[in-house]
């Protein structure tokens, strides 16, 4: 179910409630519905009543499972979920014009008599290049789409972006807000336009895709169709001509880099099994093998991304057979370029455990402490997590004990905090 949905969804449980299967099918079906459904009623009563189109569309979800659950799926889910939430919103819109005045009612569309939308092949990237519109600023965009697209939460959205939930929602209101009062069309932008557009769709799709590969929230390692729907939008954005960019290919290589590795990634008890732990052998070749040509595609263009730099780590990682006999001269240089044109923590402290790799823990942990953001630091799961590896393996194991204890006290996510409990317990061994 889209996280938007799972909201609604609440709602409906007095009314009734699915078994366990049954109410996994139909989240399922929600989540990979939400975009496309809200995509076709957009189109339809377009971007002024897209507040009204959300609710239209949550008010379909809460029916659904309600009704679902005792009469069964319907044939075709998605064309029950276009019709029940046009319905809705025409209702919505008769009960507005009533409250106009004849001059002003000539102003809003009626559509009462028009048959609920097909799907067509464009509504999906014209939704998410209208919440990319230029009207809006970035963090503005992204989050509309991460909201709309996917339906994550304002929580999940200020997880992902450092922020706080309150400023999340509002600056979705007023995303909104700012797309009706500018008129803004539901179409796929000008050749001249395109690339600024593309580029925060791209951006959104790589959140969205982190989040699912590393949920901040809930007790699963892995958020398996949310990663399987940002891969879904970046493929359908390579399979246009206009949208096909190197970029865009740089990014749905880097995602199936990522994916490949999934089936390796997690436990038997649930925890992360990172890089070092995995059976390659599981991971997926024919998504590795669409990784390889699509990074070949992006590099068609003069333009360098972030998508192709990182695509290219995953690959030298890809081709290694195994973990310690991974280019890491080669990723140590991929690193300083993220650092010096993308600068984050994140690649700070990855840089840092691939110098280890190449000149040994100390060199790693000097790296570690060159790091300025020291008060960060120390609350980062993932620093402190780096610290207690390149301690342990020059055993330093009070150390390494302690600053996996620090990194336990910040880790909110459950899979992340048994991958920990589990390293925590083999130093005691």
């Amino acid at each position: 179910m889209s996280r938007a949905a799972s909201g609604a969804a609440g709602g409906a449980a007095s009314a009734a409630t699915p078994t366990d299967g049954v109410r996994a099918a139909l989240e399922e079906r929600f989540r990979s519905s939400h975009p496309r459904v809200v995509a076709a009623l957009t189109r339809r009563f377009g971007a002024r009543h897209f507040a009204l189109v959300e609710q239209a569309v949550q008010d379909a979800y809460v029916r659904a499972l309600d009704r679902w659950p005792a009469s069964g799926v319907p044939d075709d889910p998605e064309a029950w979920l276009v019709r029940v939430a046009h319905n809705a919103a025409v209702d919505a819109l008769r009960r507005d014009r009533s409250h106009l005045t004849l001059e002003r009612a000539r102003d809003v569309p009626d559509v009462a008599a028009d048959d609920p939308p097909a799907f067509q092949a464009e509504d999906e990237v014209r939704l998410m290049f209208l919440c990319c519109d230029p009207v809006l600023p970035r963090a503005a965009q992204i989050a509309l789409v991460a909201s709309v697209g996917f339906g994550l939460t304002a929580a999940q959205i200020a997880t992902a972006f450092v922020s706080d939930e309150r400023t999340v929602a509002q600056r979705l209101v007023r995303a909104k807000q700012r797309l009706r009062e500018r008129g803004v069309r539901f179409d796929v932008p000008t050749a001249d336009a395109l690339p600024d557009r593309l580029a925060a769709i791209l951006d959104v799709l790589y959140v969205v895709f982190s989040e699912g590969y590393s949920p901040s929230v809930g007790e699963e390692a892995i958020d398996p169709g949310l990663c399987r729907d940002a891969l879904r939008l970046v493929r359908l954005l390579t399979s246009r001509d206009d949208t096909g960019l190197p970029a865009a290919f740089a990014l749905r290589a880097l995602l199936c880099f990522h994916a490949a590795r999934a089936p390796a990634r997690v436990a038997d008890d649930g925890s992360l099994l990172l890089l070092p732990e995995q059976d390659r052998a599981r991971w997926d070749r024919a998504l590795l093998d669409e990784a390889f040509a699509c990074l070949a595609r992006a590099g068609d263009g003069p333009a360098l991304t972030r998508y192709h730099v990182e695509a290219g780590i995953a690959a030298c990682h890809a081709v290694a057979p195994t973990y310690a006999a991974t280019d890491w001269a080669r990723v140590v240089e991929f690193y300083e370029v993220l650092r010096r044109r993308w600068p984050s923590l994140v690649v700070d402290v990855s840089r840092a455990l691939a110098v280890a790799m190449v000149a040994g823990a100390r060199a790693g942990l000097d790296e570690l402490d060159a790091i300025p953001e020291r008060e960060v630091l120390a609350r980062y799961p993932y620093a402190l997590a780096a610290y207690a590896e390149l301690h342990a393996s020059l055993g330093d194991l009070g150390d390494a004990r302690a600053y996996l204890d620090r990194a336990l006290e910040h880790q909110p996510a459950t899979a992340q905090t048994a991958l920990l409990r589990r390293k925590r317990r083999a130093l005691d061994r």
